[in-house]
């Protein structure tokens, strides 16, 4: 970030903790920069005990617009709001809060809008088709959220959620088939025969010892894996993937797909729009090195061999 900030400069915080290795201030400030925008996007190390106590605080100041939230804070959020969007609602979680004209706090959840984006960025289907996710936590839900949703268009034919905690899938399913009448169901096991896309969203695969979170050799053939995981990417379970030709991806790009939205959001209206159209900038910032190849070509992953 090289311009300077003033009086008149409107602040944006995303309160996490850790915050050590967040991603979306880079992002944001790249952003705030290309388009003009007097804004900054700022981490701010805030404990789960002292986060209610941050939060209200920190919205004294009048130039704070609005707030980005990271782990583990998205689900404390939702009951300080004075109003919240739908798929904050059913997920029961947000990862973003603004400031409204009439001086309220409303929030919203984009996981799983960035979900769907990245899956249409490369190619992968999903209306129509039987999912399998794994895990049913805060981003599970986002994402169970969005592909029962659909956007504007059907979803998925079929939503299986899977997680080794027993009954918490069961919990999310249910509430996600009643919302929506769709058919979502808890899976009895992580199996991945019969379903067209498996989606990653445990904490699975951080390290390179983590147990795999379903086993790829499984997939049918045809089959394509999405891993939401940010860091150690790609992971085994995505190399494994890619290694049977399956078209596997790595989760940067859901979280780039959020981006239009955040700033659509705070009322960025012009710099979504361009982002929207081309986020090569954002990419390039994001990705690893050695994975910069995959910015250029995106589409490599699309035709699955034979097991």
């Amino acid at each position: 970030m090289s311009h300077s900030i003033s009086g008149s400069t409107q602040a944006y915080l995303i309160p996490g903790d850790p915050v050590r290795n967040v991603r979306l201030p880079r992002m944001f400030n790249a952003a705030f920069e290309r388009y003009g925008i007097d804004a900054v996007l700022l981490p701010m190390q805030v404990p789960v005990r002292d986060f209610a106590v941050f939060f209200k605080s920190a919205f004294l100041a009048r130039n704070v617009r609005g707030m980005v939230i990271a782990p583990p804070h998205k689900p404390l959020v939702v009951d300080l709001l004075e109003g919240c969007g739908l798929f904050g609602r059913v997920a029961g979680s947000v990862n973003v809060v603004r400031r409204t004209e009439g001086d309220q706090l409303e929030g919203d959840l984009f996981d799983g809008e960035g979900l769907i984006g990245a899956l249409d960025h490369y190619n992968i289907p999903f209306r129509g088709k039987r999912v399998l996710i794994l895990g049913a936590g805060v981003s599970a839900a986002a994402i169970g959220v969005a592909l029962a949703e659909g956007g504007t268009v059907n979803g998925a034919a079929h939503i299986a959620m899977y997680d080794k905690a027993a009954g918490k899938a069961a919990g999310v399913a249910a509430k996600l088939d009643a919302f929506f009448d769709a058919n979502v169901v808890a899976a009895d096991s992580n199996a991945p025969e019969g379903f067209d896309l498996v989606i990653n969203a445990t904490q699975l695969g951080l390290s390179d010892d983590d147990a795999a979170p379903v086993d790829v050799t499984r997939m049918d053939s045809h089959a394509a894996l999405f891993d939401i995981l940010l860091r150690n990417q790609p992971t085994p379970l995505v190399r494994a993937a890619r290694a049977r030709g399956l078209n596997a991806q790595a989760g940067f790009e859901m979280l780039i797909q959020q981006m239009p939205h955040y700033f659509r959001y705070f009322g960025h209206m012009d710099a979504a729009d361009a982002m929207a159209a081309d986020a090569g900038f954002l990419r390039e910032i994001i990705y690893p090195p050695a994975m910069h190849a995959e910015i250029a070509q995106p589409l490599r992953y699309r035709s699955p061999s034979v097991a």
